[in-house]
């Protein structure tokens, strides 16, 4: 394990860093760890696991990252296990408007969400290094590029809505990732992200058997609410956040009872409405598992 973090944070351009968990970090799927530091940064609140790919770039661009995470570079496999997810992001977006607009996904992987804006887009781009999902994303109608800097050659300050769900703590340098993203929107546009939430709840009650699957080995960066608005605002944009609960209640006990996971594979423990209320709850003060932002120019 890494014994001294000596990399400036991106965010807040801090050099002071102090360990907040050694330990198994989550290596793939769940069961299968290698131990690793995760150091937060006294400066911004950011944490950074440091990779072991010498290029990030490559190791999305292959098919090694869904191999390590037990998936398929293959589009019907991703279909297969993600479709689904785009019901809840859709209902999160209600309000924003998709009819006539330029729409970006960055980090889009097989398209299923832009699968769903594409009706009432003007145009749907898919900024994804994987390559294995161009040729599908290509035949689907869909406009694609590997990078946000070749999308910029054609888009820069053209695009109305940009979505980037769970791709931001895979990066190697956020702010960077978020300037390319603000590179792209009109100067009312609005960029909707999302990563899980460096506050979830289980980190406090659960203890290091959470921490060991919560810390991922893809995941070089773990954000809360304020280390997020620090690097939009960096970039130049405004950071509006809203908290998301996905798992029920009875996944939160057996983490306390037996140190795994569930899912939403159960019946709620006590009901669906005492479920629906320990959710908005653990929202409203913001310990929930997943963290969504609204970035916007500022102006």
């Amino acid at each position: 394990m890494q014994s001294a973090m000596n990399q400036t944070c991106p965010i807040c351009n801090s050099t002071d860093w102090k360990a907040e968990y050694e330990g198994p970090v989550r290596d793939g799927v769940f069961g299968k760890y290698d131990d690793g530091t995760v150091w937060k940064c006294n400066g911004c609140g950011v944490s950074h696991l440091p990779p072991r790919q010498t290029s990030l770039e490559a190791y999305y661009q292959s098919d090694e990252y869904r191999e390590d995470v037990g998936e398929q570079a293959d589009p019907q496999d991703y279909f297969s296990r993600h479709d689904d997810e785009q019901f809840d992001k859709a209902r999160f977006l209600k309000g924003t408007s998709f009819r006539g607009k330029v729409i970006a996904d960055i980090g889009c992987a097989g398209g299923s969400f832009l699968d769903v804006a594409k009706g009432l887009a003007e145009a749907s781009i898919a900024i994804e290094p994987g390559k294995s999902y161009h040729a599908s994303l290509i035949e689907r109608g869909h406009l694609v590029y590997g990078s946000l800097e070749s999308a910029a050659v054609e888009w820069a300050g053209k695009v109305d809505v940009a979505v980037c769900f769970s791709v931001i703590e895979h990066v190697a340098d956020p702010v960077e990732f978020l300037a390319g993203i603000r590179r792209l929107l009109k100067s009312d546009g609005v960029l909707v992200l999302s990563t899980p939430n460096h506050r979830d709840a289980l980190l406090e009650f659960s203890g290091d058997p959470y921490r060991s699957f919560f810390y991922r080995w893809v995941h070089p960066w773990y954000f809360d609410e304020d280390c997020l608005r620090s690097a939009s605002t960096k970039c130049g944009m405004t950071f509006e956040p809203h908290y998301v609960q996905r798992f029920s209640f009875a996944n939160f006990a057996a983490w306390l009872r037996e140190g795994k996971p569930t899912g939403n594979g159960h019946d709620a423990a006590l009901g669906p409405v005492f479920d629906d209320v320990w959710k908005s709850t653990l929202e409203a003060q913001k310990k929930s598992d997943y963290l969504y932002g609204f970035c916007r120019p500022a102006a």
